[in-house]
């Protein structure tokens, strides 16, 4: 008997030492090859190429789980060639995805006798090409991958969660050397066993162009209970059950916290206030921040430390004595915001919570000083960098399209997510904010008003807003709704496409606004010539399409013809939603009288002299008193 336990014991130990051996076949995700550019079989390019692939399979078993290689004596014939395992894969489990594709699937299968081809599988990527891409961000061609189940209960706070979790191992990832750029990351969560993510680039890229993939992944990310990004350059995926082998890369993500943070010891935390409406401070007082501090800190508001200047005063950088940096918007003493425009702003930011909102820091309540504190935004607001010629190029297609989908998502959560349904009233360039990874942040919310239970519109006899972004509804009649930020929204995103300001824009002989010279290249089914030249030939054309469609329908001049926020993040996310074809949007000069012009203008040109310190290009309305 005991010679019988013996051999059972050595069985099962060989078999165990035997598991990380054993590998499935591999699963197909999708592949991708040019139909322009063939070879003919038996031809120097095939001999290359199987020597790049012999190579490839050769090397399968490499720790790193990436190997290059290329073939070929003059520059007609060469075969440029890598794959890369992903980073949690034993090597039987690389080896068996790399011969796969090598040896049936992009000869035989999928890619036969093309120059260019990539494979997707679940467990490894490979890739070659006639034309070198080694070390070169790359994220085209791309899948976007989602699972069919739909977020459950709360969907702006499991998606802010997932997005912080993985923009939290987008450093540590980046950072990982040449051998292997990889990281998982874990988040708990209610309801479900938790949030699990990956994320990974090819080791050849950069430290910053591996970072910059990674956040345009996560950009790009479903909304979903589970999603992929995969780009050739790197890949993002997140579940609610762990999907990855092992955790010895593993960190955990708290969630974030409902409440703001705790103040720094450089606040003043005796004073109490509240505001005459009866609006109850106290509960802020740990957001309050010394006037001498926010003075120390912004050397006096010194102007080598301004930011921006808005329709309501100036926006200034500022270094806290513990190293803190900060964003300080100091409200102009003449401006049309006062005490109570300034507590309205406060209250609002104080519950609000999203990845795509500045987030305040604290405020400051001192005579007739008002200040508000945010977190700092690296990269300034988004119209300094997209409407700058010398800019405008470090703004590529795929950063442009990752702040159009978190510009959405900020709305989402203030029209639907949030336990408040906000409506901002002044979404406009200057009002995002960059962060580092250039992911934006919806600000300014001294004009947002709040709508209470199942209320789905207001009016104003004071119409407040920038000219230009303002929907015909609200401009004319005062009425506002989540749809008139949808307009604001629209316009938005075909500035982010062209490059222009709507408020300044001008074709000579063809249209004399943006939104009529975007409807014009609509009509004429030509769209691709709305984008930027400077980024024109690197954009995504599908993307381009559907971001300009959802532009125009948004400044439909029809409240009922705007698509919700709602379905526009989704149609963002995936292209299987049908949009309907927008209709010829409002021109201003046709939609509103000439004594609305003229309304318009007089309101304007007080403003000059009275209350709002309005830029030439972004003008602020206050005061003006629809019919």
């Amino acid at each position: 008997m005991a010679k019988i336990n013996m051999f059972l014991y050595f069985i099962i130990t060989l078999m165990v030492m035997m598991i990380p051996l054993i590998s499935s076949a591999p699963t197909y995700v999708d592949s991708v090859c040019s139909n322009t550019t063939m070879f003919t079989t038996k031809s120097q390019y095939q001999t290359n190429l199987d020597i790049v692939f012999r190579y490839l399979s050769a090397n399968a078993t490499n720790p790193n789980g990436f190997h290059t290689a290329q073939a070929g004596n003059g520059t007609k014939d060469f075969v440029y060639g890598h794959f890369l395992c992903r980073g949690d894969q034993v090597p039987s489990s690389c080896l068996e995805c790399v011969s796969t594709a090598t040896t049936s699937d992009l000869p035989n299968k999928y890619c036969p006798n093309r120059k260019e081809a990539i494979i997707w599988y679940d467990q490894c990527m490979v890739r070659y090409s006639n034309q070198s891409f080694f070390g070169v961000l790359d994220e085209n061609p791309r899948l976007i991958l989602s699972n069919t189940q739909n977020v459950s209960g709360n969907v702006s706070q499991f998606m802010d969660i997932m997005g912080k979790m993985m923009n939290n191992v987008v450093l540590r990832a980046s950072n990982g050397g040449p051998n292997k750029k990889y990281g998982t990351t874990y988040a708990p969560y209610p309801s479900v066993l938790g949030i699990y993510g990956l994320e990974q680039c090819t080791p050849d890229l950069s430290t910053t162009d591996c970072s910059q993939c990674l956040v345009n992944a996560i950009g790009r990310l479903p909304i979903s209970e589970g999603g992929q990004t995969i780009f050739p350059s790197c890949y993002a995926r997140f579940e609610i059950s762990p999907f990855f082998n092992g955790a010895s890369n593993l960190t955990v993500s708290p969630p974030p916290p409902s409440l703001p943070p705790s103040p720094p010891t450089s606040r003043n935390n005796s004073t109490r206030t509240s505001s005459s409406s009866g609006e109850d401070f106290t509960t802020l007082d740990s957001l309050q921040y010394d006037l001498t501090t926010l003075k120390s800190a912004t050397n006096n508001f010194g102007d080598e430390n301004k930011l921006g200047e808005g329709g309501f005063g100036s926006v200034y950088k500022g270094i806290l004595p513990n190293g803190e940096v900060i964003a300080v918007k100091r409200l102009s003493r003449s401006s049309g915001q006062g005490a109570g425009e300034f507590k309205n702003e406060l209250l609002l930011l104080a519950k609000l919570q999203h990845r795509n909102l500045a987030r305040l820091l604290g405020f400051c309540l001192s005579g007739e000083e008002k200040l508000l504190v945010y977190e700092f935004a690296p990269n300034k607001s988004l119209d300094n960098l997209l409407f700058d010629p010398i800019t405008q190029e470090q703004i590529n297609w795929g950063v442009r399209y990752n702040i159009i989908q978190g510009i959405a998502r900020g709305l989402l959560y203030l029209h639907q997510d949030s336990r408040l349904r906000i409506i901002h009233r002044d979404l406009k360039a200057s009002n995002i904010l960059l962060d580092a990874n250039m992911n934006p942040k919806i600000s300014d919310f001294g004009m947002a008003r709040i709508f209470g239970g199942d209320q789905t519109q207001s009016n104003t006899s004071r119409v407040v807003g920038t000219f230009g972004y303002m929907a015909p509804e609200y401009v004319m009649h005062g009425r506002f709704s989540t749809k008139s930020d949808m307009y604001s929204f629209g316009v938005l995103v075909l500035e982010i496409i062209s490059g222009k300001r709507n408020s300044s824009f001008y074709e000579s002989g063809y249209a004399e606004d943006l939104i009529s010279y975007a409807w014009k290249l609509w009509e004429e089914g030509k769209p691709l010539m709305l984008v930027d030249p400077a980024i024109r030939e690197s954009c995504s054309s599908q993307e381009v399409m559907r971001c300009v469609q959802l532009g125009l329908l948004c400044v439909q001049e029809s409240v009922e013809a705007r698509p919700s926020i709602e379905t526009v993040v989704l149609s963002l996310d995936s292209f299987t939603i049908t949009l309907p074809v927008p209709g010829q949007p409002p021109f201003f000069g046709k939609s509103i009288a000439e004594s609305e012009i003229g309304k318009i203008m007089i309101s304007l040109q007080s403003s000059e002299n009275n209350s709002i310190p309005a830029s030439v290009n972004d003008v602020s309305v206050s005061e003006m008193e629809p019919r």
